[in-house]
C-alpha cells in the first residue's frame, strides 16, 4: 500500500500542486478552442446566448484576460456595447496590473513550476502582443458607437502605445528564456517542430511583425479626423501605409491629408510612389455631401492545433512533448460589395490580415516554446528515470502515463478575432441610403440603413461570421465634431 500511494503521488501530485497553488488554468487539462465553440456557434447560427450567465468561472480565472476578450468582442458584435465594454475593461485592468508587477510573485513562481510539472496551459494567459493591440482597438470602436470622441481618442492612443510596448516584451521574453536555456544547458530548437513551423511561413511571411497593423493606425488616423487633428491623422495614415501600401482608399487618405496640410515634398514623394492615384485621391468633396467608412471584418482568425514531437532525454528513452501550429493553408481575402439599389458604390479592400498576425507571433516565441518545452520534457525524463529507480518497472509505467497525459499543447488565443479586416471610404451625397451588401460566403443580399449627413462622417461595421452578416452604423453630423 505503501508503493502505491507513492505512485499514485507522483502520477496525481502535479494536478495537486496546481490546485493548491491556484495555478490551474480552464485550459490545463481541456483544450480551449473547445471551451469557446458556444459562443462562436451562435455567431455563425445567429441563436441567443445568455451573457450575464456566459463563462461566468471562465472570466474570473487565471486566465481571465482571454475569456473576457472573447465574451466582449462577441457582445460587440451582436449590438451590446455596454456589456463588450465592460469586459475589455476588465482585460485591460488585469494586464495593466500584471504589467505593473516589479517583482515576480508567489503565483507567478507557482505557474511556472507548474507549467514545468504539467504543460504550458498552467500559465495563466497574459495576451499576444497583437491581440492587446486589438484590445484597445475595439474598445475604441466601442466608444465610436457611443459617439464618445474623447474615449475613443484615448483607445487608439493606448492602442498605439501597445504596438510599442510589445516589441519591448517580445525581446525581454525572449532573453529570458536564453538565459534559462543556457543555465539548464538545452537548447531551443527542436528539428521536428523546425519542421513542422515552416509550413506555416507563407501565411507569416505576410506581415513583418506580429506588433503592428495598419488597421489600428487607420483607425486612429480616422477618429483623428473626427477629433479635428489633422497632423495626428496624417502620422497615424503614414504608418498604415508603411504597413500595408496596396490599400488603394489608405493611399487616397495619405495623399488627400498631404494636399490638405501642404506637406510638399511629402507629397511630391507620394505621387511618384502612387502615380495612378493623384486624380481621384485628392479631389475635394462635392458641397452637399458626406463620407462612408465601411470597415469589413471578415471570418474567424484560425484555431492552433496540437502536435506531439519525441525527443530523446539521457536515462528515460523517448519523452513526448507537444506544441501548437497553425495548419490553415493561405487564402486570399475577398472583398465585400457595397450597391444603392442596383449602382455599385464600392468593394472593400484588405488592409489588415489578423490570420497572419496570429501565425507570425507563434513562429517569433517557437524559440521560447521549445525552450520551455525541453526544460519540461527533462524535469519529466528525471522524475521517470527516479521512479524506476524507486519504485521499479511499475513505478516507471505510472510516471510515463502521467507524461503523456499531462503533455498538452498550448492551444489558446483570442478565437472570436476576424480572419482579415478591410476598408471601404467614399464621398456620397448627403441623404438616407438602404445599401445592400454582397458578399460570396452570405446567401442572398443584407441590407444596411445610412444615413450621410453634409460634411459628415458616417462608419458602417460589417462583421461576417459563416453566412451571417452583423451590421451596425454610427453617424457623425459635423456639429457633433470637436
Amino acid at each position: 500500500m505503501n508503493v502505491f500511494l507513492k505512485v499514485l503521488w507522483r502520477v496525481a501530485g502535479p494536478a495537486a500542486f496546481l490546485v493548491m497553488t491556484g495555478c490551474a488554468s480552464t485550459s490545463t487539462f481541456t483544450p480551449y478552442p473547445g471551451q469557446i465553440k458556444p459562443l462562436m456557434t451562435s455567431l455563425v447560427n445567429r441563436t441567443p446566448v445568455d451573457l450575464s450567465q456566459c463563462l461566468l468561472s471562465e472570466c474570473q480565472s487565471s486566465d481571465l484576460i482571454l475569456y473576457n476578450m472573447e465574451r466582449g468582442r462577441y457582445a460587440q458584435v451582436i449590438g451590446s456595447s455596454d456589456a463588450s465594454m465592460a469586459d475589455f475593461r476588465t482585460s485591460m485592468a488585469k494586464i495593466s496590473a500584471n504589467d505593473e508587477k516589479a517583482l515576480i510573485s508567489a503565483s507567478d513562481v507557482g505557474a511556472n513550476v507548474a507549467a514545468t510539472l504539467v504543460n504550458d496551459n498552467a500559465i495563466p494567459y497574459e495576451g499576444e502582443g497583437y491581440e492587446r493591440v486589438l484590445l484597445h482597438h475595439y474598445q475604441a470602436l466601442n466608444y465610436l458607437k457611443k459617439k464618445d470622441l474623447e474615449g475613443a481618442g484615448v483607445e487608439v492612443r493606448r492602442a498605439n502605445a501597445e504596438q510599442n510596448d510589445a516589441l519591448q516584451r517580445f525581446e525581454k521574453e525572449v532573453g529570458r528564456a536564453q538565459e534559462e536555456a543556457l543555465e539548464k544547458n538545452v537548447g531551443g530548437s527542436v528539428s521536428g517542430v523546425d519542421r513542422q513551423y515552416a509550413q506555416m511561413d507563407e501565411v507569416a511571411g505576410k506581415v513583418k511583425n506580429s506588433f503592428q497593423n495598419a488597421y489600428t493606425f487607420y483607425i486612429s488616423g480616422f477618429i483623428y479626423e473626427l477629433l479635428q487633428q489633422p497632423n495626428d491623422a496624417y502620422i497615424d495614415y503614414k504608418k498604415a501605409l508603411e504597413i500595408y501600401p496596396a490599400n488603394r482608399y489608405l493611399q487616397r487618405d495619405v495623399l488627400r491629408l498631404a494636399a490638405n496640410l501642404q506637406m510638399d515634398d511629402d507629397l511630391m514623394a507620394l505621387n511618384k510612389r502612387f502615380p495612378g492615384a493623384k486624380k481621384s485621391f485628392t479631389a475635394p468633396a462635392e458641397s452637399g455631401s458626406g463620407e462612408l467608412l465601411v470597415i469589413f471584418e471578415d471570418g474567424f482568425v484560425p484555431q492552433k492545433h496540437e502536435i506531439k514531437i519525441p525527443i530523446p532525454i539521457s536515462r528515460s528513452g523517448l519523452i513526448s512533448i507537444a506544441f501548437p501550429i497553425y495548419k490553415e493553408k493561405w487564402s486570399a481575402p475577398v472583398p465585400l460589395r457595397i450597391l444603392d439599389n442596383t449602382t455599385l458604390i464600392g468593394s472593400t479592400e484588405p488592409i489588415c490580415d489578423v490570420r497572419a498576425l496570429a501565425v507570425k507571433a507563434l513562429k517569433e516565441k517557437a524559440a521560447v516554446i521549445a525552450t520551455r518545452q525541453i526544460i519540461r520534457a527533462v524535469a519529466k525524463g528525471v522524475t521517470t528515470a527516479e521512479a524506476k529507480k524507486q519504485l521499479g518497472d511499475f513505478g516507471e509505467l505510472a510516471s510515463s502515463l502521467w507524461n503523456l497525459v499531462s503533455e498538452s499543447a498550448d492551444l489558446r488565443s483570442w478565437l472570436t478575432l476576424p480572419a482579415n479586416a478591410q476598408i471601404l471610404r467614399t464621398t456620397l451625397p448627403y441623404g438616407s441610403y438602404k445599401l445592400a451588401l454582397q458578399h460570396p460566403m452570405v446567401p442572398g443580399v443584407a441590407y444596411a440603413d445610412v444615413e450621410i449627413p453634409v460634411s459628415g462622417k458616417t462608419v458602417a461595421q460589417v462583421v461576417r461570421t459563416g453566412g451571417q452578416l452583423y451590421v451596425s452604423v454610427t453617424s457623425f453630423p459635423q456639429s457633433d465634431r470637436k
